[in-house]
């Protein structure tokens, strides 16, 4: 399906979250992470783009995006034209680094070792 706003929107939540300028947040899931915008939209990233009937998720990542009332606005995945899978796993794996943090602590362990004896 052909999607130029949605497109341009996930462009440049790719492009601020590589540079780390997204304010990714965990959720009570571990597979989705939370990021707030113009204080009054929500964008939820999950790990998957959808869930069987057992609610084991299956595809890859997808992003939906909703206003302040809840309502979901667009939901962004592979089935937009001209997004990529390999495109949404790198959001997917930045987003996560910033929510929990990662690289403060990968180089807190580097220093660690560095300095071990």
């Amino acid at each position: 399906m052909r999607d130029p706003k949605a497109v341009a929107l996930f462009q440049e939540m790719l492009r601020k979250t590589e540079a780390g300028k997204m304010a990714w947040q965990p959720s009570a899931d571990p597979a989705i992470f939370v990021a707030s915008m113009l204080g009054k939209y929500t964008l939820r990233l999950r790990e998957y783009t959808s869930q069987n009937n057992w609610g084991d998720p299956s595809g890859p990542p997808s992003v939906m995006v909703e206003d302040d009332k809840g309502n979901v606005m667009v939901e962004i995945n592979n089935a937009v034209e001209e997004i990529e899978v390999d495109q949404l796993n790198a959001l997917f794996r930045f987003a996560k680094r910033i929510a929990l943090q990662t690289d403060d602590k990968l180089d807190e362990l580097i220093a660690g070792l560095k300095n071990a004896r």
